[in-house]
């Protein structure tokens, strides 16, 4: 079972308020990769087989294209966390076999937890490491409303400064 709020790396993982968090700020994680996530963390360390994953989040009488839906879940998690499948940090592939949630520095707490309140669990760090002027302005500018002036995401941040292929060097 999932704990109520786990923390790993930068992140913050509230099964109650059904959210992902960053650094202190909400991580957008749509209702598919978020279960798929909260199946995983409560299952870290073990290997969850894509099957498990199917039955946990369709069910088993599903004839959509339940592959397609899982690469995408899983690449959507991915994407949130900064994790390359090449070095994984949280999210290992175990080829043929399924996933697993490998983070090592995982930290229980949260309401109603032996000797535990939401105000027990570690505040992220408020310094140069914490998060880029990138993130901030990010933060900013969703708390404001205006996502739409954000650059579009790649899968390992943003690509308003990736060199266009027809630019030269």
């Amino acid at each position: 079972m999932l704990s109520r709020m786990l923390r790993f790396g930068e992140f913050t993982l509230d099964a109650d308020r059904y959210q992902l968090q960053r650094s202190g700020f909400p991580a957008k994680l749509e209702d598919l990769p978020l279960r798929l996530l909260m199946l995983l963390v409560s299952r870290r360390g073990e290997i969850v087989s894509r099957r498990e994953i199917q039955e946990e989040l369709w069910g088993p009488d599903v004839f959509i294209d339940i592959e397609q839906g899982i690469n995408t879940a899983i690449r959507k998690v991915r994407q949130v966390l900064r994790d390359h499948p090449e070095k994984p940090r949280y999210l290992q592939t175990v080829v043929g076999k399924g996933y697993r949630f490998i983070a090592v520095d995982v930290v229980e707490g949260g309401a109603g937890e032996t000797g535990g309140t939401r105000d027990a669990m570690p505040k992220p760090a408020l310094d140069s490491e914490a998060f880029t002027l990138e993130e901030l302005g990010r933060a900013i500018l969703s708390a404001a409303g205006l996502e739409k002036l954000l650059p579009r995401q790649t899968p390992f941040g943003s690509d308003a400064l990736a060199k266009k292929p027809d630019q030269p060097e």
